[in-house]
């Protein structure tokens, strides 16, 4: 098992995340959907436009998982709290490689916590339909489907 550095920062550094972002992507391409279009379209500058939209006043946390051997980014989350402090998970992913050692548990505690600390009133996150095993990691930190929306592809 190898060493996780985990590193808290802000926005100024969300372009770090941009090569882990694009391999999630590529994981939603993947996956059967009726929307595998909009995953074709999205750009990272599009996506790091609309979560700087939503963090006014600078409030994204962005955490990093980092291998100390390596010093290669394997995992990042990224939250933010828009206006009516509305708390939401906006993108976590770990490299395969590194699932079930507990990396996603931290990428998930620390924003929790941060929201916490800024007294969110809601805290949400959206998962991509079918993504079961993604809903069932959310649900151990408290987190239960609310309602479903539907849209045209």
């Amino acid at each position: 098992m190898c060493r996780i550095k985990f590193i808290e920062t802000n926005h100024l550094d969300l372009d770090l995340i941009q090569p882990l972002w694009e391999k999630l992507i590529e994981y939603h391409q993947r996956q059967k959907s009726d929307f595998e279009d909009h995953y074709e379209n999205i750009t990272f500058q599009k996506r790091k436009e609309v979560l700087l939209s939503k963090a006014r006043e600078g409030k994204m946390f962005i955490c990093l998982a980092e291998d100390e051997k390596s010093e290669i980014l394997i995992g990042y989350s990224v939250t933010t709290i828009s206006s009516g402090k509305i708390g939401e998970l906006d993108s976590i992913y770990v490299e395969d490689k590194y699932r079930m050692q507990g990396i996603g548990h931290e990428l998930i505690k620390r924003p929790l916590g941060w929201m916490d600390k800024k007294d969110v009133k809601i805290k949400k996150v959206a998962v991509v339909t079918g993504n079961q095993e993604a809903i069932s990691f959310y649900e151990r930190y408290g987190f239960r489907k609310r309602s479903i929306n539907l849209e045209q592809p």
